[in-house]
Formats: C-alpha cells, sequence, structure tokens
C-alpha cells in the first residue's frame, strides 16, 4: 500500500471505487464550461480547462461523519465524493475541488509549496482558511448558487454560500469589495502574490495578517464545534458529559461570533481609516461616501452590534470637516467649479444621513451588489 492509500485510510477515507470515465467526462464539461463562462480574467481556454479537468482521478468513497462531501487529495491529485450523493451535488462540489487542482504548485521533489492563497513552509500552513474562503467564493459565484441573508452563531449576514463556509465567505467578499474581485480570483487560482500584495497595501501589512489571523481562528472554532456536535450526536453521553460538551459548544459560539465581529471591524478600520489620509478632493470624497454606504450591505450584524453605525456617522462628520477645507475659499488648495455645485448636495446628504442611517438594510444586499 502506498504513502498516499496510507494516509487517506488514517483519516477515514476508503476508496468504494472510481468515478466511471463517463461522469468524470460530465464533471469535466460542467466546471470547464462555467469556468470559461464566469471567470473571463483568468484567460483559460474552454479546451485547456477540459483536457486538465478529464485528466483528474476522481473516486467515490466512504468517509467519516464530520469530514466535507468532498476532498482534494494533493499527495495524489486525486478527488474523492461521498459515497450516495447525487450527481448534481457532485459536479458543484467538484468545482471547487478542481480549483484545488489548478491551484496546487510543487517543488521538483513532489512537495506542496502553494495552494492558492495558501503558502506551506517548516511544516505549516499559512493563509489556509482564507484560501478555502476564496475558493468556495469563486465556486458559489461560477455555479449560479444563490446569495442568502443567513444567521449562524448569532450574527445575520449576507452570503453568496450559504451551506459551505458562509462566514468566511462573508468576509472574503468583504475584502475583495474593496481590492478588486479580479484580482482575488486570478491570484486564487494562479497561486500568484497579487491580491496579497494589495492587500497589505490597502489595509496595512500588520493589519492584514491580524485579519488572516481572524479567517484561521474562525475556522478552528467552528471545526471543534463541528468536532463536539459530532460526539454529542453520535455517542450514548451521561448527562454530566451531554452538559459539559453542551457549555463547551455554547462557548465556543460566543468565541466565533467575537472574533467574526473582531475581524470585520478591522477589515472597516484598516481599509477606510486609510483611504481618509488619501482624500484630495472633492470627487474622492463622494467616492469615499458611496464605498462605505453600499459596504453597509455586506457586513453581519446581531441585536448589540452598533460598531458600523458609530463608524459610519463619525465619517461622515469627518469627511464634513475634510470638505469644508477644500471648498474654503480661504484655503491655499485650488477648487474645481464642479466642487462648488456639489457642495449643497453633499451637506444635504451629511445631515440627513446623522438622523437616518440605519443598518436594517438586508434586503439592500440583492439590489445594490457590485
Amino acid at each position: 500500500m502506498n504513502s498516499a492509500n496510507v494516509e487517506l485510510e488514517k483519516n477515514g477515507i476508503k476508496v468504494v471505487c472510481p468515478v466511471s470515465a463517463y461522469n468524470v467526462s460530465q464533471i469535466a464539461s460542467y466546471v470547464a464550461n462555467h469556468l470559461y463562462a464566469r471567470f473571463p480574467t483568468l484567460k483559460i481556454s474552454y479546451n485547456i480547462l477540459y483536457n486538465e479537468i478529464s485528466h483528474i482521478p476522481m473516486y467515490i468513497a466512504q468517509m467519516p461523519v464530520g469530514m466535507a462531501d468532498a476532498c482534494y487529495f494533493y499527495k495524489n491529485s486525486s478527488i474523492y465524493f461521498r459515497a450516495g450523493l447525487k450527481f448534481d451535488t457532485v459536479e458543484r462540489l467538484a468545482f471547487h475541488e478542481c480549483i484545488h487542482h489548478f491551484q496546487e504548485v510543487k517543488d521538483n521533489k513532489g512537495v506542496l509549496r502553494k495552494l492558492g492563497l495558501c503558502t506551506y513552509a517548516k511544516g505549516r500552513a499559512f493563509g489556509n482558511s482564507m484560501n478555502e474562503a476564496a475558493v468556495q467564493f469563486m465556486t458559489s459565484y461560477g455555479t449560479f448558487e444563490k446569495r442568502d441573508v443567513v444567521k449562524y452563531y448569532d450574527v445575520t449576514f449576507p452570503t453568496d454560500s450559504p451551506s459551505y463556509y458562509p462566514m468566511l465567505v462573508n468576509l472574503i467578499k468583504q475584502i475583495s469589495y474593496l481590492t478588486g474581485y479580479a484580482t482575488l480570483f486570478e491570484s486564487t487560482v494562479y497561486a500568484n502574490d497579487a491580491f496579497f500584495n494589495k492587500f497589505k497595501d490597502e489595509f496595512g501589512v500588520k493589519q492584514a495578517y491580524k485579519i488572516q489571523e481572524g479567517f484561521d481562528t474562525l475556522l478552528e472554532l467552528e471545526e471543534k464545534i463541528i468536532r463536539i456536535n459530532n460526539k454529542m450526536q453520535t455517542k450514548d453521553l451521561s448527562a454530566k458529559k451531554l452538559k459539559k460538551y453542551t457549555d463547551t459548544v455554547n462557548s465556543l459560539k460566543l468565541e466565533l461570533k467575537k472574533t467574526f465581529f473582531n475581524t470585520q471591524n478591522l477589515i472597516i478600520t484598516s481599509y477606510f481609516d486609510t483611504r481618509t489620509h488619501q482624500i484630495r478632493t472633492v470627487e474622492q470624497i463622494n467616492e469615499y461616501r458611496k464605498c462605505l454606504y453600499n459596504y453597509s450591505n455586506l457586513i453581519g450584524t446581531s441585536h448589540n452590534y452598533s460598531f458600523f453605525n458609530d463608524y459610519y456617522i463619525a465619517k461622515m462628520s469627518q469627511l464634513d470637516k475634510i470638505y469644508e477645507k477644500l471648498t474654503n475659499p480661504s484655503t491655499a488648495l485650488s477648487i474645481r467649479s464642479e466642487d462648488a455645485v456639489s457642495k449643497s448636495k453633499f451637506r444635504r446628504f451629511v445631515n440627513a444621513i446623522k438622523k437616518l442611517f440605519g443598518l436594517n438594510r438586508q434586503s439592500e444586499y440583492f439590489t445594490n451588489e457590485n
């Protein structure tokens, strides 16, 4: 038995049979069609995509409870699907795993060095959670998954992926709304540094790494919750043991909620605080205002979350002061004629937003999508 099969069995994966050549061809056609049509900036032809995917070894396997229904195993570059799934489900899951296949970078010895946004060094993976979020975001978009507003762990938020990594997908979309979706998608597939370099430039190096750590913590906490819930469902537990597990899960859920909001708040402040200092014209003020206003349609909220509301109002006041400096004739700055025309509009907007701004706008996520 080779080392790949040993490791598979160690993880509870037992191969039942290979996916038939006909079904592999169907999967290759489905994934290639959607990748080609939905991600034109990748600039990969349909034929190249189809040929590459059709040569990926694929298997039906028995998989332990709690494990994902499909996985890409880089040591033998193969995809495994849980036995008993409907074929249309297999196709959608294959989209995610095929992206993993395209994004892997190995050295001459076959050792994995990069997987999209994730870097492997000294036995550790850096950026794995952010990479999973990006791959699932691409999968949801590529397979036309319906966006929804969901509630997990007492956090209500919009997501492109209601069933898989919903929170992480929400946060990666928040980031890529600000950095650009195309850059994220290209770096995810080609495993280059363009996205992370832009991420660091626009959010700050220290903040970018802290946000990445937030993604890792969220995934770790959710995996812990899933493992404990599986034990509670599959084992005959005493009342004392059941209470202990329940208390642990409740504690982890509170920690997860706190981590989500801390990460979201850091994304907001890191980007928008930096941009505030870069404003030089009234046009930039208007662009900033629009960007921050539309951003409210992406965030997660809860009954006691007021950070974004407070931050927004504070930023509107700050923009008002910047506007006064730019449009005051006594300043040394040159003002273009169109700036004066927009003065009354901007002032009216600031005054109105201070009185009326609120966060109950989840429905706008579906109509004001960028």
